[in-house]
């Protein structure tokens, strides 16, 4: 049989008042810690008279077909559904959708993304879950064809010292060219010309941030127009292995102009 002494109990009950007056304090911080985290953003429902009844994929490339057509003085058929996804429009990444004038703090618009080209270049449609409501994007791009120069190009990777410039990207137009490149630059790399067909073709070599055998994706001029990015890729079967070391890429660009601007960017 257990006895319990007076002192004890009364030391149990001081020990639980304690422990309760603790979990008080800490459930009063965790309110006052969530009471100052982000607002919740409002959900923006489109008005009934902006909705449409129908598939969305249908009804927003309906759209998207005439409002090309009346940008570009063409017939609704001629442009080409590249791609239709989900998308959600808010205040930091807002697209192109037009955002309703009653929001003026956080906001979520569920909606839709439609992309389509035209003549080479690319257009984006952006609208709301009612599909009643969208806009075409002012910001085009235009795809350049492009593809790896590895064949025609042996890096001397271990030769590569601590004063590489990161930042000059090399491009090549002419047999002179490379002639030249292979005597300035016979540290970095050695250039063939078996395979490039000059002027028709631009050889364009850089460095980027990404490792292993890294690959070029595509080329496209920028929104601004200011210059032609070249996209690479680390390849499916090296993503395991992917990381931030310096690695030379090189590509064959054509459908470009002499004073063309290009920029290496690393994509996912």
């Amino acid at each position: 049989m257990t006895t319990h002494h007076p002192k004890v109990s009364k030391i149990r009950q001081r020990s639980i008042l304690l422990i309760a007056l603790l979990l008080a304090v800490v459930a009063t911080a965790c309110d006052d810690f969530y009471t100052d985290s982000l607002p919740t953003p409002d959900i923006a429902q489109p008005t009934p008279a902006n909705v449409r009844e129908g598939d969305p994929a249908t009804v927003i490339e309906t759209a998207a077909r005439e409002a090309l057509a009346a940008q570009l003085s063409i017939a609704p058929a001629d442009s080409t559904k590249i791609l239709f996804e989900h998308a959600t429009w808010t205040e930091r990444s807002p697209g192109c959708y037009p955002a309703p004038a009653s929001i003026t703090g956080a906001y979520l618009i569920p909606g839709y993304r439609l992309l389509m080209q035209h003549d080479g270049i690319f257009y984006e449609y952006n609208a709301d879950q009612g599909l009643g409501t969208g806009a075409l994007c002012e910001s085009t791009f235009q795809l350049i064809p492009a593809e790896p120069a590895y064949s025609i190009v042996v890096p001397q990777y271990s030769n590569a010292s601590e004063s590489t410039d990161y930042d000059v990207i090399h491009i090549v137009r002419s047999e002179e060219e490379v002639a030249e490149f292979n005597s300035t630059f016979g540290d970095i790399a050695q250039i063939g010309v078996d395979e490039i067909e000059f002027p028709e073709e631009v050889l364009v070599g850089g460095w980027v941030e990404a490792s292993p055998n890294p690959d070029v994706v595509r080329a496209y001029l920028s929104a601004e127009g200011t210059s032609i990015i070249i996209e690479v890729q680390i390849p499916e079967e090296f993503e395991e292995q992917a990381n931030d070391d310096w690695s030379q890429i090189w590509a064959l660009v054509d459908a470009t102009e002499p004073d063309s601007i290009y920029e290496f960017l690393v994509v996912e």
